[in-house]
């Protein structure tokens, strides 16, 4: 592969969004870019300054560590940037706008029904984001583009849905350039694990957590995996998508072809179909009895098929849990840490983590608008 060559201003470049980066994830001080980006202390205090007088960076008050001059730490300024989001899913889609702090400062529940088809639909997003931006107030030339968060399988690089199990209206929609068209700023699209799957990885990388898998149950199961601080794609841009690897061969058919799906049996509307005498998962949750309890273990006996499947073919820290499945993770948990024991072999010595993904308000809506700042600041 030939070398691309790199000049001052790229290299440049390139440092002042590794240190925007960085600066997301926690407060540092000058040293401690220095040391994370591997620059000199002089180089990185030229274009901390830099970034400081554009209102970019900002200095926080002294943190006192002892004697001698005292570290002063370094954070982002929350109205740098901007970034508007849609998270989409099969049972609704909202819309909002965040600031390089990842904060929400404007959102709006759109319920599908009144969601079109077609142009109809891209027009009515397009004016909802614009919406957003006057209510938020914010200037249009900071706002850095629009991510769409969206179920899978989809061509994030075309900007393209293809054939989205439960979501036939969007079949083959090009979504991305469409809305781009109508505001005129870069429009993404990425799945809805994916996203979640960066989101978390870019809160989780200070405390060194850069291979695991996200799996997102509620309903259907999306998954993600980070290898190496970096979401896995193929060669053709598409992520990973366990709902659709098989765990019976002589299973249930799947509406993506397949039989026996992950999805088929995992995702909440369809364990709900084999124990219908619940509504809900939080119902199972809460009932604490028998059935419930064997729900439960069916549940992660589903899992962690796919668990195992996955951690045998790439090697994964820890296994995040995303979606409706959250509720009452604790239960859940050890009751996947029983079924993958002793069956995936690279975790011999160290068992694989089971870790609950973040989950505050908001937090899907602020990975659709991060997918705009992870994207801008790799470029």
């Amino acid at each position: 592969m030939a070398r691309i060559p790199r000049n001052a201003e790229y290299t440049k470049e390139f440092n002042r969004k590794l240190f925007i980066r960085l600066l997301r994830q926690q407060n540092l001080s000058r040293a401690d870019i220095a040391r994370e980006s591997g620059l000199t202390r002089a180089a990185a205090s030229l274009i901390v300054d830099e970034l400081l007088s554009e209102h970019i960076l900002r200095e926080l008050p002294p943190t006192i560590v002892g004697r001698g001059r005292a570290p002063i730490p370094l954070s982002v300024c929350e109205d740098a940037y901007y970034a508007a989001g849609i998270y989409w899913n099969r049972t609704g889609c909202r819309a909002g706008i965040s600031n390089l702090a990842s904060r929400l400062i404007a959102e709006q529940s759109i319920p599908l029904d009144q969601i079109p088809q077609g142009e109809a639909a891209v027009s009515l997003l397009a004016r909802t984001l614009e919406d957003l931006v006057l209510q938020a107030g914010i200037p249009r030339e900071k706002l850095l583009g629009v991510g769409i968060s969206a179920p899978g399988p989809l061509d994030a690089e075309e900007g393209k849905f293809l054939n989205p199990p439960q979501f036939s209206a969007w079949r083959d929609s090009a979504i991305a350039p469409l809305l781009r068209q109508h505001l005129q700023i870069p429009v993404y699209l990425e799945n809805n694990a994916g996203s979640l799957a960066i989101y978390n990885y870019e809160k989780h990388a200070a405390h060194g957590l850069k291979d695991f898998l996200l799996l997102l149950v509620d309903s259907g199961v999306g998954s993600g995996v980070i290898s190496g601080g970096k979401l896995l794609k193929s060669a053709s841009h598409f992520t990973s998508e366990l709902g659709h690897v098989s765990i019976r061969y002589d299973g249930k058919p799947c509406p993506c072809g397949n039989i026996g799906c992950l999805e088929t049996y995992a995702s909440i509307p369809n364990l709900l179909q084999e124990f219908p005498t619940f509504h809900s998962w939080r119902e199972i949750i809460d009932a604490d009895t028998p059935l419930a309890h064997k729900a439960i273990q069916a549940e992660a006996v589903y899992l962690s098929a796919g668990i195992a499947t996955l951690a045998n073919l790439i090697n994964i820290q820890a296994v995040l849990l995303a979606g409706d499945i959250l509720y009452g993770f604790e239960t859940l948990q050890a009751q996947i840490h029983q079924n993958i024991h002793g069956r995936i072999l690279t975790h011999g010595e160290t068992p694989l983590q089971i870790l609950p993904s973040i989950c505050t308000d908001g937090t899907d809506l602020c990975a659709a608008c991060n997918i705009v700042f992870s994207r801008f600041l790799s470029s």
